[in-house]
């Protein structure tokens, strides 16, 4: 009998939860079929994933995902910065930076981690082991508190494997963010069916303006828009040393041919696409005083923008569209973020677009992530992303309201 692809992942995934909580790795034989990266290098060998633990909410409501890490599932005390991909089978990737897990020495971060959503269940993905876990991505390279890598956005390649972008970290300070520096892009290659992280390298622009942050694709181009991310140690703001403000506050596009993430991209100038990076121009305005780390979401024929203004100093979220990647974008709705305790003790910071989540109705809702903390980054139930439902856009502008607004390109 042959095997389709999707029975081989029904099998995988049956294993994988059947085998979590004893922490048992999953892996197959198959290789991947794997065009973009053949004759690329890879910074390091394979790595099997670790399924630290599973769990299952009731459901998918905004309520219950604010929940998902009330139980600590592989010792997870908590996340931020969370980022979804909706794979070809209708699960879920999500990634996060910095979890914060219960070790039997104390809490510590490992500096990134990723959950597999299997319906509304979860796996929870991470490196080395029950005993000694690590960074899921690239653990190898990293060196605890000093040099890590934190998971900018995903995409799916031609090839049909996830390619998960990452920014490799530099402290330069004397302890933990206190001047961090990004030094580049990174990519890693997960497969979907075996969940093993296969191939680690780097794509065609790699540099410190980070295009990857966000990523989203039409039918004939993948746009990859670039944030420095420069946010501890630089700029003062209320008496500490904060955001980048040469950087901060710029989001700038390029792209390249849909799934051909290796691809040398092309920028947006303002009026085209240009093979020079130094020409891109930034795509959304300012809004606050110190940044605007925007993610970007493709739905209905519209573009849509959700910024956490100025990160942790701000108090509002901002939504806006366009109908074309490179704008301009326009405010169509305007958010509180709410802290989970008193303004001096806790915070917010960095929303994103929640992929897979469909909660029925007429159309499908979207959902967004807003990430928590405390000022003083202690352990506890803070550190965890809330979620909330935002309208869709109305349906695909027609191709002659785009074009007569210049919008063709």
């Amino acid at each position: 009998m042959v095997e389709t692809k999707w029975a081989k992942w029904g099998i995988a995934a049956f294993l994988a939860l059947f085998l979590a909580a004893s922490g048992v790795s999953v892996s197959s034989a198959d290789d991947a079929d794997e065009p973009l990266t053949v004759g690329r290098e890879s910074y390091t060998k394979a790595t099997e994933t670790y399924i630290a633990d599973s769990f299952c909410l009731p459901d998918l409501t905004v309520q219950s995902l604010d929940t998902m890490f009330d139980g600590e599932p592989g010792g997870i005390i908590g996340a931020d910065y969370p980022r979804t991909l909706t794979l070809e089978n209708g699960n879920v990737l999500w990634t996060f930076q910095d979890a914060r897990i219960r070790t039997p020495t104390g809490a510590r971060y490992v500096h990134n981690i990723g959950m597999l959503q299997v319906d509304n269940c979860f796996n929870v993905l991470v490196g080395g082991s029950s005993q000694y876990p690590e960074a899921w991505l690239f653990p190898e390279q990293t060196v605890p508190n000093f040099r890590w890598f934190w998971p900018l956005d995903a995409e799916i390649g031609s090839d049909g494997q996830v390619y998960i972008f990452a920014a490799e970290m530099n402290e330069r300070g004397e302890r933990y963010l206190e001047r961090v520096e990004p030094g580049g892009v990174f990519v890693a290659r997960f497969n979907p069916i075996n969940w093993n992280v296969e191939w680690y390298g780097r794509p065609a622009d790699s540099g410190n303006s980070l295009y990857g942050w966000s990523i989203e694709s039409d039918d004939d181009w993948t746009y990859l828009f670039a944030h420095c991310h420069r946010q501890f140690g630089f700029d003062p703001v209320f008496g500490g040393a904060a955001h980048d403000r040469s950087c901060t506050q710029q989001v700038t596009v390029a792209r390249v041919p849909a799934g051909r993430v290796f691809d040398q991209p092309s920028y947006w100038t303002g009026s085209g696409w240009s093979s020079s990076s130094g020409q891109a121009v930034s795509v959304i305005a300012p809004k606050g005083q110190w940044t605007m780390p925007s993610q970007f979401l493709l739905k209905n024929g519209r573009w849509l923008a959700i910024t956490k203004i100025d990160d942790w100093f701000g108090t509002e979220v901002v939504i806006e569209s366009a109908v074309h990647p490179a704008g301009p974008y326009v405010e169509i709705e305007r958010r509180t973020a709410r802290p989970k305790c008193g303004y001096t003790e806790c915070n917010t910071y960095f929303s994103s677009w929640i992929d897979g989540q469909n909660l029925g109705g007429p159309r499908d809702v979207l959902i967004a992530s807003l990430s928590h903390n405390r000022w003083d980054g202690e352990p506890s139930w803070v550190y965890r992303p809330t979620y909330q439902v935002v309208l869709p856009p109305p349906d695909d502008p027609a191709a002659s309201m785009r074009c007569s607004l210049g919008h063709c390109l």
